[in-house]
């Protein structure tokens, strides 16, 4: 992979990923068994494949911002969206279809969170070089930055994860050597 496939926006990098059979159930078990934001899971391979390992700088303010973004605004419309499905639009005197519009509306405005999300952590990359070839020497730097990010939220990277690891990488490069 050659530099010149940085210009994939991170946006589009993360459709083109979690489009990829198994990568959306990578993603939600990561999200729902261990806490992780998918957002700066798929931040961490696109930062490690383009631009190298995270520097102290630019990891705290990118986990900064997710973190509190996260927690603010995109967990809350989750919350929300989960508890009308699972419960909330099938309480009487709710009218379910009523109800299960009303969730498609904050489906949409959680994606469109999802989305600003990743706009701002590619802002915050911007201004840094590009490699100058994607190389087998990425993948260290991507597995580096999602061990960073999982040390940050506490999570143990066992056989388990490392494997749902793998999946979004192998989805999100697909021409590198196996991993």
């Amino acid at each position: 992979m050659a530099a010149s496939d940085a210009s994939e926006g991170f946006w589009d990098f993360s459709v083109r990923t979690y489009r990829t059979d198994g990568v959306p159930e990578a993603c939600l078990s990561l999200q729902n068994d261990y806490g992780a934001d998918v957002n700066m899971l798929l931040y961490c391979g696109w930062v490690g494949a383009y631009y190298g390992r995270f520097d102290d700088a630019l990891f705290s303010k990118a986990s900064g911002f997710a973190d509190k973004w996260a927690d603010e605004v995109v967990r809350p419309l989750r919350s929300a969206r989960t508890w009308m499905k699972q419960s909330g639009c099938h309480e009487e005197p709710m009218s379910t279809e009523q109800c299960m519009s009303f969730r498609e509306e904050i489906k949409s405005v959680e994606f469109a969170a999802e989305k600003m999300q990743q706009q701002v952590l590619e802002t915050i990359i911007s201004g840094r070089q590009l490699r100058a070839d994607v190389t087998a020497a990425a993948l260290d730097d991507v597995f580096t930055n999602l061990q960073r990010y999982a040390d940050h939220t506490g999570i143990d990277i066992g056989d388990d994860v490392r494997e749902k690891f793998s999946v979004i990488i192998r989805a999100a490069f697909p021409d590198w050597p196996s991993i």
